[in-house]
């Protein structure tokens, strides 16, 4: 499943050489009184994630620092709401923690998600737009508590909800968006991220 992720968003990624580069004006499509505009992104930030993790029969908070990436395909209603398919990389989450009797439990997580977004703009401005937006969809994860001689590793696939808050800044065919989000997942006793990124769209 991840490959096949992975794969999915090379090809978004690659989306733009066939565009013509031409600007966002002359690409709109009409459709019910709607500007519509097709669109890639790709997004960078960094992450706190708080897992509530269960071992030994006892359940700790482990906390990790973690980078992400994030790739999506769009479509823009114009100057008022956006909706697309994402997909989010983070980079290995660590932490230890003592579970009862047991101590030094190195708990680890890595995390792919999957998911559908849609955003709204808070007002219109032309040169700093404020947008508000909901997501859901899949998270694949892998858990694991490890001590010297032991090891369990826990597949999952699960449900995962974000919130987000964020500023547009547009220029010509592009926008460059700075967002803070919250992402839960219904993983383990659950495991709540709380995020900040930069990215750029281009609108095609």
């Amino acid at each position: 499943m991840k490959k096949l992720i992975a794969g999915s968003m090379a090809v978004l990624l690659a989306a733009p050489a066939f565009a013509g580069g031409q600007m966002y004006e002359q690409q709109t499509t009409r459709f019910m009184g709607w500007d519509i505009l097709p669109y890639v992104a790709l997004r960078g930030g960094a992450t706190y994630g708080n897992l509530n993790y269960r071992f030994n029969d006892t359940k700790k908070s482990t906390t990790q620092n973690l980078y992400q990436l994030r790739a999506a395909l769009g479509l823009t209603m114009y100057e008022t709401a956006r909706f697309e398919i994402e997909g989010s990389f983070f980079t290995k989450g660590k932490d230890t923690k003592n579970f009862g009797a047991i101590d030094d439990v190195k708990v680890t997580s890595e995390n792919i998600e999957l998911m559908a977004n849609a955003y709204m703009n808070i007002g219109h401005f032309r040169y700093i737009q404020p947008f508000a937006g909901l997501g859901a969809g899949m998270a694949f994860i892998e858990t694991r508590g490890k001590i010297p001689g032991y090891a369990e590793k826990r597949d999952n696939t699960r449900f995962s909800g974000m919130a987000t808050l964020g500023l547009a800044m547009p220029f010509g065919c592009y926008s460059v968006d700075v967002a803070a989000r919250y992402n839960y997942i219904d993983v383990a006793s659950g495991m709540h991220d709380f995020s900040g990124d930069i990215g750029i769209r281009y609108m095609f």
